[in-house]
């Protein structure tokens, strides 16, 4: 048997008293408020909360934690980083890590299923308790565990504005790669450069005019690889070995190479960046067009580091590699770059360098100071 259901809707007359107009409109107001209210509490409900030992509440999404220090995506803050010694309690939500992989600092791979710290304290999975500062990483990279390498490489051109042995406007490209393990590092840094001027000469004619002709004006390129092997206790210690090629027709190097071993070690490796210091010796064999060619055995320093201090994902670098003639005059060669990176759209980064080279040796009648200033755009991995 069908049924029929029928739906009355009351008709409210225009010219009923205006104090029901007012009631109508105080309900739906406060139909909308809790509403609103509910939606920002079930959108509470499924962030994680982080309590201070000083009180403190902050309220996000738990991004990741590395180098004893928790990131948060907050509402005020994408990346907001929380030094472990600062936390007491943190409630992950369900969203955020129900089931949580843990690598220890003994090496250990443990899951904590829900993530709950209490005082400091995190219970696994198997009922074992262990300090929040025990955990080396949160849900780490199979990298990280001793599964195969991480790439991450820039690939950049630059406009750059050059002073020294070449006094011209260069278009140079570079790329910096490096493959990290757990127990190892490659690296390679290569840049190439070649460039022609225009320049303002006396005409042929000898009839007192000039003419602009087009000169060379850079024609250099260098290549740079390290290998580094991580010590027992691969997150500070490690030996390793450099070697470099390179050639500059504009300070007479027809080729350039050195290579040797160092011992390095992670002087700074925090939240708000990190910086590597390596001491080694090298064997330095140059091969001028004009000059004598030279040989020689130096001692080799060389610090890399950037830092994320200013935020916004923009980042400080450094590169410096210094070598010391200890065979014969003691001069000296520095090669130095800093630089300011900050990310554009679609992995492109846009950088600006400051880069300054001495060369203690360089041939008679060639300057010993190459400085230049670089705007860099590239794609990033």
């Amino acid at each position: 048997m069908r049924s029929t259901k029928i739906c009355y809707m009351p008709i409210i007359p225009w010219n009923r008293d205006r104090s029901a107009d007012w009631s109508l409109l105080l309900f739906l107001l406060m139909i909308l408020l809790l509403t609103s209210t509910w939606s920002g509490q079930v959108h509470a409900l499924n962030q994680s909360r982080v309590l201070l030992f000083d009180g403190s509440v902050i309220v996000g999404k738990i991004v990741s934690y590395r180098s004893d220090a928790v990131t948060l995506d907050t509402s005020f803050n994408r990346e907001l980083a929380i030094d472990a010694t600062l936390i007491k309690d943190i409630e992950a939500s369900a969203e955020d890590l129900s089931i949580a992989t843990l690598l220890l600092k003994d090496g250990r791979r443990v899951e904590a299923a829900p993530f709950i710290v209490t005082s400091g304290l995190l219970a696994l999975s198997d009922g074992e308790i262990v300090k929040l500062s025990d955990v080396d990483k949160l849900n780490p990279e199979p990298w990280e565990m001793g599964q195969g390498y991480a790439w991450q490489g820039l690939a950049s051109v630059a406009l750059t504005v050059a002073r020294g042995n070449t006094d011209a406007d260069q278009l140079d490209v570079a790329i910096n790669t490096q493959l990290d393990s757990t127990r190892d590092r490659i690296t390679l840094r290569a840049n190439i450069e070649r460039d022609t001027a225009i320049v303002t000469v006396p005409s042929a004619s000898g009839d007192g005019t000039f003419d602009r002709v087009s000169t060379p004006s850079a024609d250099n390129w260098q290549i740079i690889g390290k290998y580094d092997y991580y010590l027992e206790d691969w997150t500070t210690h490690y030996f390793g070995v450099n070697a470099s090629i390179e050639a500059d027709e504009f300070t007479d190097i027809r080729l350039r190479s050195y290579i040797g071993p160092y011992y390095g070690r992670k002087l700074f490796n925090g939240s708000w960046g990190k910086l590597d210091g390596e001491l080694g010796f090298v064997r330095v064999d140059t091969d001028f067009y004009n000059a004598d060619d030279t040989e020689y055995y130096g001692a080799n320093w060389n610090f890399t580091g950037e830092s994320m201090v200013l935020g916004g994902d923009s980042r400080l670098y450094l590169t410096h590699v210094g070598i010391l003639n200890i065979s014969d005059d003691n001069s000296v060669i520095l090669d130095t770059t800093v630089g300011f990176g900050f990310p554009l759209f679609f992995g492109l980064e846009a950088a600006a360098e400051f880069s300054i080279d001495y060369d203690g040796a360089a041939a008679v009648g060639k300057e010993s100071v190459d400085q230049s200033y670089n705007l860099r755009v590239g794609y990033s991995w």
